[in-house]
């Protein structure tokens, strides 16, 4: 798994990024008509997470008090390790010194990438290499509350992919893992039939005998080659039928 480089980000300059930022500052200033509850919310934790984050899209959100975590979800859905890219931007300067800490942490909540003390209109980008798996990100105040930030999601092919995809992964897997097996039934089935053909051989011709022999290898063979292609079927499920929704 690959590290993760921090790299400045330019501020978004297209008009549909304005436009959430302004509609999020609303919300999180309690502009009258503007909702009451931050996107997203509840996501405090990582049972609460948001998502997913889906590739080359914005998401808004606040850091409501000093204690407030938030926490998304998001999927690498390639064969190959996917270059993932996400841009945390604070947009809001909030209540105290408005300081933000993000990172991107594994299925088991690890960080493997972070950000901290973002300042109020900087960005940054967290830029990281990661194999097909299920991922959250974490965002926290690290001083005051009332923190307003977006986050962009970029990268190669299958970052930010939807979980559609890993589904179909699986189901592919698991189709040929189905006929791997059928396939080692029906090896079995021959070798035996070859076992009890050499055994009656015994009491035959030479010619008989030497003929069952031959078959009986070719049939042990078989086995042999389906099992590799049974295992093979299995392996090819993982990680795309342990990935959790």
């Amino acid at each position: 798994m690959g590290g993760g480089d921090l790299v400045e980000a330019a501020n978004p300059g297209k008009a549909i990024v304005a436009t959430l930022l302004l509609s999020a500052f609303l919300v999180f200033h309690g502009v009258p008509g503007a909702a009451a509850v931050a996107p997203n919310e509840p996501n405090n934790t990582v049972l609460e997470a948001a998502g997913p984050l889906l590739a080359n899209q914005i998401y808004t959100g606040a850091l409501e008090t000093p204690g407030d975590r938030d926490f998304f979800y998001f999927y690498v859905t390639s064969p190959s390790e996917a270059q993932v890219t996400l841009t945390v931007s604070n947009f809001d300067g909030g209540n105290g010194e408005a300081d933000i800490n993000a990172a991107i942490l594994d299925a088991s909540a690890t960080p493997l990438s972070a950000t901290a003390y973002l300042r109020e209109g900087e960005s940054r980008t967290l830029s990281l290499s990661l194999p097909a798996q299920k991922y959250f990100v974490e965002v926290v105040p690290s001083n005051g509350s009332g923190h307003g930030y977006s986050l962009a999601t970029g990268g190669s092919a299958g970052a930010f992919g939807p979980y559609g995809e890993i589904e179909g992964h699986c189901s592919l897997a698991r189709r040929k893992l189905a006929k791997a097996l059928a396939a080692l039934n029906q090896a079995q089935a021959k070798l035996q039939r070859a076992t009890a053909r050499l055994r009656r051989s015994g009491y035959g011709r030479p010619g008989a005998r030497r003929e069952a022999r031959s078959a009986h290898r070719k049939a042990r063979v078989k086995v042999r080659t389906v099992r590799s292609t049974v295992e093979t079927a299995r392996q090819s499920r993982q990680p795309w039928c342990s990935i959790a929704p």
